[in-house]
C-alpha cells in the first residue's frame, strides 16, 4: 500500500507538472540557453505542486485495466494544453521581436552579418534580438511570471485534467485565424511610426539625389537612416515599454482567447 501510494503521488505530480512544462517549452522567458532542462523541470514540478492533491483524488476513479493508457494520454494532453497557453502568453513577445525584424528590413541591414538568436540558434536581426530580450526583461520585471501562474491555474477551470477532448466547433478555426491576425496587426501598428520615418528618409534622399546628383546615395542613405533610427528609438522606446507592460500583464485576455479556442 505504501508503494502504491508513492506511485500515485508520483503520477499526480507528473500530471500536475506537465501543463507547466508545456508552457515553459514555448514561452521565450524559459527558452533561453541559460535555463537548462533541469531548471525547467524543477520549476514545472514546483508550480504543479498545488494541483497534486486534486489530481491524486481523481486517479482512483480511472479504470484499473486501462489506467496506464489513460495516464499516458492525459500526460500528452496536459503538455499540449500547456503549449497552447504558452503560445497565447508568447504572442506579445513575438510581436515585439517581429517589430525589430521589420524595422531592420526597412533600414537595409538584414543582408549584413546578423547575430544569432541564442534561443533558436538561428540568424536574427539585431533590433529584433534586442527588442525580444527587452520584452523578456520587462515581462519578468513587471510581474509576467505571476501572470503566467494565474493563466496556468485558470486554464484548469476551462479544460480540466481528466477531460481528454474539449468541445470543438468550427468557430475555433476562426479564432485561430484571429490570433494570427492579432500578431500581424500588432506588429505593423507598433513598427508603423519607425517604418514611416525611414520611408520619409528614403523619399528625402531620393529628392536630394534628384537636385544634387554629386552625392553618392548608396553610401549616404544607410548612414542617414541609421542615425535617424537611433535618434528616434530613444524617444520611441518609452512608448514601447508602456505597450509591453500593458500587453504582457493581460492575463484575463489570455484566458479569454483560450476559452474561445476551445468553445
Amino acid at each position: 500500500m505504501l508503494i502504491q501510494a508513492a506511485l500515485e503521488l508520483a503520477v499526480a505530480a507528473g500530471l500536475g507538472a506537465a501543463r507547466a512544462l508545456g508552457i515553459m517549452l514555448v514561452l521565450p522567458v524559459f527558452t533561453r540557453p541559460q535555463i537548462s532542462g533541469w531548471i525547467r523541470g524543477c520549476l514545472a514540478a514546483a508550480i504543479g505542486l498545488p494541483c497534486v492533491a486534486p489530481i491524486s483524488g481523481g486517479l482512483n476513479a480511472l479504470d484499473p485495466d486501462t489506467r496506464l493508457i489513460m495516464v499516458t494520454l492525459l500526460a500528452l494532453k496536459e503538455v499540449f494544453v500547456g503549449l497552447l497557453v504558452g503560445v497565447l502568453l508568447s504572442i506579445p513577445l513575438w510581436s515585439i521581436q517581429a517589430v525589430g525584424e521589420i524595422i531592420d528590413t526597412q533600414r537595409g541591414v538584414t543582408g549584413e552579418v546578423a547575430p544569432a538568436d541564442p534561443a533558436t540558434r538561428s540568424q536574427a536581426s539585431a533590433t529584433g534580438l534586442f527588442l525580444g530580450i527587452t520584452a523578456i526583461t520587462i515581462f519578468v520585471a513587471s510581474g509576467g511570471l505571476q501572470t503566467m501562474i494565474r493563466c496556468l491555474y485558470g486554464s484548469y477551470r476551462i479544460w480540466p485534467v481528466y477531460r481528454i477532448l474539449p468541445t470543438l466547433t468550427a468557430q475555433a478555426a476562426m479564432e485561430l485565424i484571429r490570433l494570427l491576425d492579432y500578431i500581424m496587426r500588432t506588429t505593423f501598428l507598433i513598427s508603423g511610426p519607425v517604418v514611416a520615418f525611414l520611408l520619409l528618409v528614403d523619399v528625402s534622399i531620393m529628392m536630394l539625389g534628384r537636385f544634387a546628383p554629386q552625392f553618392k546615395l548608396n553610401d549616404f542613405s544607410p548612414t542617414i537612416k541609421n542615425v535617424g533610427f537611433g535618434a528616434m528609438m530613444v524617444t520611441y522606446a518609452v512608448y514601447l515599454v508602456e505597450y509591453m507592460k500593458s500587453e504582457i500583464l493581460q492575463s484575463n485576455s489570455v484566458l479569454d482567447w483560450f476559452e474561445k479556442l476551445l468553445k
